[in-house]
């Protein structure tokens, strides 16, 4: 998993520098949402989609959410066409976007996130833990029950009876997400992300493992830059996870990235349905504020790819 880390840490290349310029106008210490959906395993679909959208703070959540459910009232799978007005949202100064999509046929890497490294994978994630807990007793009961959630995880691998799929999943969803709050925290070096998911399988397993996971990954890598700063504080929520937030607004901001991302047909770019035409076309082609990166795999390697969409004549 460290390959595929600094494989997608390669790919951020551009896609940070147009992270910083899109952002420069906001100052650094600040606190920053992270929206994320998914569209994974849908037969219909050409791809399987991971999206994130990083969304500055900058109002009230309830005004925030006020906002979507005005102009998109229901997610993209439920509408006939697309919203305009969650559109220019997305086309604001106050959104950056990075949608994965990995080709259908990989089965989500599996020739390269095998059971075999998933399982050797996650006691050295439980021995960086056990170094963490040495090193700052403060931190001990957090990772304490962090390390609970992996050795769940652990004992499920290596059961005959398990769910591979579901486990390639939330080692690719973390590893997309520790990259990106790792690029966030270099360009802005916010005071707090707060990373707010859809509900998925992928966060029911092992008290939401995944986010563990991700946060895991995000020290992992933060560590190699030899940055020493403070690190922002890192916030985890899902729908209905507290009791109180539904978040239903929020997700679905990263819906319409997900929804088009995984229905577009490479290399044709054809989609199944007319709604997805206009978010292709004014969010994904020649935007300064949405990346799109493809991951390819093989039994013989693997590969992430920045993927950039021009309207004609325009080069």
């Amino acid at each position: 998993m460290l390959e595929l880390l600094s494989l997608l840490n390669t790919s951020y290349r551009t896609v940070a520098s147009e992270l910083e310029r899109w952002f420069e106008p906001f100052p650094s210490n600040i606190a920053w949402n992270v929206f994320s959906d998914y569209c994974i395993g849908d037969e219909k679909k050409a791809n399987d989609a991971f999206a994130f959208a990083i969304v500055l703070n900058h109002d009230t959540q309830a005004n925030i959410s006020e906002y979507i459910a005005a102009v998109a009232p229901s997610d993209l799978k439920g509408s006939r066409s697309a919203s305009e007005g969650l559109i220019r949202y997305l086309k604001s100064p106050v959104v950056f976007s990075v949608s994965y999509i990995v080709e259908r046929q990989s089965r989500i890497l599996r020739d390269y996130i095998t059971d075999d490294n998933i399982i050797a994978a996650l006691p050295d994630l439980r021995q960086v833990i056990a170094l963490i807990m040495r090193d700052a007793p403060g931190t001990t009961p957090y990772y304490a029950a962090v390390d609970k959630r992996l050795a769940a995880f652990e004992q499920e691998m290596k059961r005959k009876k398990r769910n591979s799929n579901l486990a390639r999943q939330m080692f690719l969803c973390a590893a997309f997400a520790a990259t990106l709050f790792l690029h966030l925290d270099a360009k802005k070096d916010p005071r707090a992300i707060r990373w707010i998911s859809d509900r998925d399988a992928m966060f029911d397993k092992f008290d939401r493992v995944t986010f563990d996971l991700a946060f895991i990954y995000f020290q992992l890598l933060r560590s190699q830059t030899g940055k020493v700063s403070y690190y922002p504080e890192i916030q985890f929520g899902m729908p209905g996870w507290d009791g109180k937030n539904d978040y239903n607004e929020f997700i679905r901001i990263p819906d319409y990235l997900a929804g088009t991302a995984a229905d577009i047909s490479l290399p044709s770019m054809t989609f199944t349905h007319d709604k997805f035409h206009p978010i292709f076309d004014n969010v994904f082609v020649n935007a300064p504020n949405a990346a799109l990166i493809e991951v390819l795999g093989s039994k013989e390697r693997v590969t992430a790819r920045r993927i950039g969409f021009s309207a004609p004549g325009v080069v």
